[in-house]
């Protein structure tokens, strides 16, 4: 058997429109409340002004309302609740493999589910596209139209990329999204090491690396495979039925998880895995930032 990454049929319109069904039934009460829980506005918006009173920041001072009815009057703020966020999906050829729950089918997924979780709180939604290069770029704006534009932008995204290069993705992200935003990054994370540009972005931004893995990596008893590097072309005979074989494999994996989100640590991002479900690793996610902020 060849397990080699094929060029990917995109998915008929009757599949999104099914991707993206679901990704509404499940965008419940319950889950749009732990969406707000986790994911928090970043600025300030002026509201209004009013008289200073003892303990007001001397910096919000409005001096022109000072000046011209000779009392101290100060701005007041409100938190911003309008959330912008990004999406980085990796298009390279390990990810647009040919095979019905591939990462591509993955990333598709839960950028439908993101997508509907800013249509419903009249968030701000954009998308990166990269590989062996940034890509496709939208900047973040709400509306349905601008989740279809996305999803639209993901289906019809045909180049032939053999490598991912996600430094220069997260380089050229960090100069065009000037505002502080969510960013997802969505790959399987087989490139080069991207450490600095990493923490370069999470200074300003909020960033989670969405490790996507197909089960045709987890190891299943096939017997004997010919794996094809999708990026590389270096071909390998492996027998899937070897206890010892797919011990090994899921060590490997293993190692690269714990790697992984070790980087996520030390750069200040937050990592989750998307093996199997899309939403129960979004959703313990948005749990254990919940517990975060309480403590």
């Amino acid at each position: 058997m060849d397990a080699r990454a094929t060029p990917l049929t995109i998915p008929k319109t009757a599949e999104l429109r099914r991707i993206q069904l679901r990704s509404r039934r499940l965008v419940t009460g319950d889950l749009m409340g732990q969406y707000r829980s986790a994911f928090r506005g970043t600025g300030l918006v002026f509201t209004d002004i009013r008289e200073y009173q003892p303990g007001d920041d001397v910096k919000h001072i409005h001096w022109k309302a000072t000046a011209r009815t000779g009392k101290v009057f100060v701005k007041s703020y409100e938190e911003d609740r309008q959330l912008r966020v990004l999406v980085a999906v990796d298009m390279s050829a390990s990810m647009r493999a040919l095979n019905q729950r591939s990462g591509y089918m993955k990333a598709l997924e839960f950028v439908a589910t993101v997508g509907a979780l800013t249509q419903r709180g009249n968030d701000l939604l954009g998308l990166s596209l990269f590989a062996d290069k940034p890509l496709t770029y939208l900047n973040p704006k709400s509306g349905s139209k601008r989740t279809q534009q996305i999803l639209a932008s993901l289906m019809n995204e045909q180049g032939s990329y053999h490598s991912t290069d996600l430094a220069a993705a997260l380089r050229e992200i960090s100069l065009t999204l000037r505002k502080p935003s969510i960013v997802f990054i969505l790959s399987d994370f087989l490139c080069p090491t991207f450490d600095a540009e990493l923490r370069t972005l999470s200074t300003i931004h909020d960033v989670v690396l969405v490790q996507i893995q197909s089960p045709l990596t987890e190891g299943e008893a096939l017997g004997l495979v010919k794996f094809t590097d999708a990026e590389t072309a270096e071909q390998v005979v492996v027998d899937t039925s070897s206890e010892m074989v797919r011990q090994k494999w899921n060590e490997a994996l293993e190692a690269q998880r714990l790697r992984l989100r070790d980087t996520a640590q030390s750069c200040r991002a937050d990592h989750i895995v998307i093996s199997e479900s899309v939403i129960r690793p979004l959703v313990r996610l948005m749990r254990e930032r919940t517990r975060r902020t309480a403590r």
